[in-house]
């Protein structure tokens, strides 16, 4: 054991008046535990160093927990502290009503942590796959002003919106996925089993087909012979891009790239716009720094680019300077914000501007969504019809020469 390692110690105890206690320490030393209790004013029963288990565990179930489920925790953690009960007694209702595993077991570990004395960020904080930056700096907050259930109704407000615009856009991706799978078997159908069939019916009859047909044709009896292969090399090739976009310079080039879309790029710098508005919104109204406030919304806005803008205005703001600039040279966000989030800053009203621009910006991310899929769904149709209808075109082109030879 090195010098000045910290160590768990749990502990029991009697108070003045009798009554046992018992929690969990962390110090250097038993002696140091030994002092820290005698010094409140108890009566030291026993002392006892947490040894670190060796064995294995695998928590179930594998997946995250659903943003749905979160909400209900929230709502009804609120709910209940603003009624009078206890932090103890709330989580330990909600132990027992929660049907998620995984939330669950976070429950019961967060009530043991409140129970030995930790602060209920801390204890949340040692679960990040379920509450996030924003989450736990959110709940900092609350209790550091004394109002955590006001903070925790927000935070439910916050996660509903968060949910709706993500549900909103999944939806709305589902389409042209389907559509694209369908065409490219349809395709691949076409000249791999039908166009074989016909071409070769019409070079036995002594006719030359023409380039378009010899094209798909050998496209064809390639992806039939070498179908394996090919799909190997796509798998491989969309793992290769996909790891080099969970770098920093392959995420910077995707998410440059998106802002930079025709059509596509203004929707995704709204639903962009609209989290930070909302998560910077929150988070000052919950009293939380800017400082402190734009470092949290840097991990969380969800770009590249513009959490590069919010690290820039961070040292911007260190050194006197406003969060203007480096988020205007971005290009993702409209004049509109960030006059508004300057406006903000001279009357000292930041947290209405951006509460203000959210909403606004949640409203424009659905029609944006709206206006994007009744544009998809025709362009689709004229894509897919272009492409099956060439095919089937180059398919049909031996048919006209033969009519031609036989007249």
């Amino acid at each position: 054991m090195w010098e000045g390692s910290i160590l768990k110690y749990t502990y029991k105890v009697r108070d003045k008046q009798g009554v046992m206690r018992s929690g969990v320490l962390e110090a250097e030393s038993r002696n140091l535990v030994v002092q820290k209790l005698l010094a409140q004013g108890l009566f030291v029963l026993s002392v006892e160093e947490v040894k670190e288990s060796k064995e294995i565990k695998f928590s179930l179930p594998f997946g995250k927990v659903k943003t749905k489920e979160l909400v209900v925790f929230t709502r009804q953690l609120s709910t209940m502290l603003a009624a009078g009960l206890s932090i103890l007694r709330s989580f330990s209702i909600l132990a027992q009503q929660t049907e998620d595993k995984q939330l669950k077991g976070a429950i019961i570990q967060i009530r043991e942590d409140i129970e030995s004395g930790t602060a209920l960020w801390e204890a949340m904080n040692k679960h990040p796959k379920i509450f996030s930056g924003v989450y736990v700096s959110m709940i900092r907050a609350g209790e550091m002003g004394g109002v955590l259930d006001t903070v925790l109704d927000r935070l439910g407000d916050h996660l509903e919106r968060d949910e709706e615009i993500n549900s909103k856009v999944k939806s709305a991706s589902v389409y042209p996925a389907i559509i694209s799978v369908f065409a490219l078997i349809m395709v691949f159908g076409i000249i791999t089993f039908v166009m074989p069939t016909f071409t070769a019916m019409f070079t036995s009859a002594g006719v030359e087909l023409p380039a378009p047909t010899r094209i798909l044709l050998g496209v064809g009896l390639f992806l039939k012979k070498f179908l394996i292969l090919v799909i190997i090399a796509i798998i491989i090739i969309i793992y290769l891009l996909r790891q080099w976009g969970t770098t920093k310079a392959g995420r910077f080039f995707y998410d440059n790239l998106f802002l930079r879309i025709p059509i596509l790029g203004k929707t995704i710098s709204r639903i962009v716009v609209s989290r930070f508005a909302r998560t910077m919104g929150t988070l000052v109204k919950s009293g939380i720094p800017v400082l402190q406030a734009l470092e949290v919304v840097e991990d969380v806005v969800g770009n590249a680019v513009v959490a590069s803008a919010i690290g820039k205005a961070r040292k911007s703001i260190k050194e006197g300077d406003t969060i203007t600039g480096p988020l205007e040279a971005t290009g993702a966000f409209e004049p509109m914000v960030t006059q508004m989030i300057a406006v903000g800053e001279e009357t000292g009203s930041l947290d209405e501007m951006l509460t203000r621009m959210s909403d606004y910006y949640d409203r424009e991310v659905m029609y944006s969504i709206d206006a994007l899929m009744s544009m998809i769904e025709p362009m689709m149709i004229v894509v897919v019809a272009l492409m099956v209808g060439s095919v089937v075109i180059a398919t049909l082109l031996p048919v006209f020469d033969m009519v031609k030879l036989v007249g």
